[in-house]
């Protein structure tokens, strides 16, 4: 008989059911996940009328399938409180994908968490509980784990730390799927997915599954710092750049050989040298993202890109910019352009790197 476990799943946008649900879909284990969502949007409504079942729809060049995806049993809203913490005894392992900003704000995503985990600490649960979060921060694992220990020391008791401590495992992970678009319950993605796991023997017992690229390693610091300077701080580039100059799309960008041509030099010039990882492999998975970016069928809007895109600069791109400093006594001339233009975007909020960095580290 296949394993059952249960998941409680922060964040229901396109992304999460797109990439995680839908990996979930196609492992042996019976698997059921209850989701919170945090915006009270009609698509929910829908979703929960269609007893949770979406499609997603994968593309490439030379390649389109469309999958069924039925493992939601359920939604519910993230003020409904009550309901969610009735599941306490029952959850095998947590999923989140909250955005940088909602895994950033402890009074958030972070404070609710904790609130679950307290719960289940009541009723004296001691089972094995691992946390995955799917946010876009280095080590967000590690991240959410010493956020969630600040806040029980600044409200609860040491009992309930150590039990954490105990009972709680949090992996560190990297995502890599491009997801496009969700409409009338169909989600739209590239073929190409990668999903990169601290090692976790709970977690390695669901995806057992060898057709799947999914990815145990002691390398996930590095590998999440490649991912997210090269194809996220690129896609950032793009949107303080050519979204800014009148491009809709990551694909038309790369129809223009202005912006072919930057993004090479950006990259082998300002990137490349500040990552201290294998060369060939660097390399090899910048090349592999630009194929990516010239899919045709993959429409990803710099639009939706552009979403807090304050928040994101900060990993994505300013951490290039210093590590760049400190190794040449200089700003990068191509990614200060960014920035630049990021102080355009955020005029209230933005003023010089310096003062950037500062207050970003004292809003979170």
């Amino acid at each position: 008989m296949a394993l059952k476990v249960t998941f409680l799943q922060f964040g229901t946008g396109k992304f999460i059911k797109g990439y995680f649900d839908w990996m979930l879909s196609k492992t042996d284990i019976n698997s059921e996940v209850f989701a919170v969502y945090f915006t009270p949007k009609v698509q929910y409504t829908n979703l929960k009328n269609n007893k949770c079942i979406f499609n997603v729809t994968l593309k490439d060049i030379n390649y389109t399938q469309t999958d069924n995806v039925s493992v939601i049993k359920d939604l519910f809203w993230a003020k409904d409180t009550k309901v969610i913490f009735e599941l306490a005894n029952s959850i095998d392992f947590i999923v989140s994908n909250t955005t940088e900003k909602g895994i950033l704000d402890k009074r958030g995503y972070p404070l609710l968490l904790t609130s679950f985990l307290y719960k289940k600490f009541e009723l004296d649960n001691n089972k094995m509980l691992v946390i995955i979060p799917l946010e876009l921060i280095p080590n967000n694992g590690e991240f959410l784990k010493q956020t969630i220990l600040k806040i029980i020391d600044e409200n609860y008791t040491d009992s309930f730390k150590f039990w954490v401590l105990r009972t709680c495992e949090f992996v560190n992970t990297i995502v890599d799927c491009i997801v496009t678009k969700e409409s009338n319950l169909n989600i739209e993605r590239e073929r190409y997915y990668a999903f990169y796991v601290s090692k976790n023997s709970l977690l390695e017992k669901i995806f057992n599954n060898k057709g799947l690229n999914v990815y145990f390693t002691k390398d996930i610091d590095k590998i999440a710092q490649i991912k997210i300077k090269v194809l996220n701080g690129i896609h950032t580039f793009l949107v303080l750049t050519a979204y800014m100059e009148g491009k809709n799309t990551v694909y038309e960008c790369f129809l223009d050989k202005h912006y072919i041509n930057l993004i090479n030099k950006l990259f082998y010039d300002e990137i490349f040298p500040t990552i201290n990882y294998d060369k060939n492999f660097v390399e090899d998975f910048y090349l592999t993202v630009i194929n990516r970016f010239k899919n045709p069928y993959i429409e990803h809007n710099l639009k939706d890109i552009a979403l807090n895109t304050y928040e994101k600069f900060y990993q994505r791109i300013a951490t290039t910019i210093v590590d760049y400093e400190k190794l040449y006594n200089q700003k990068p001339k191509i990614l200060m352009k960014a920035f630049d233009n990021l102080k355009k975007m955020y005029p209230d909020r933005v003023k010089s790197f310096e003062n950037y960095i500062e207050n970003f580290k004292h809003e979170n």
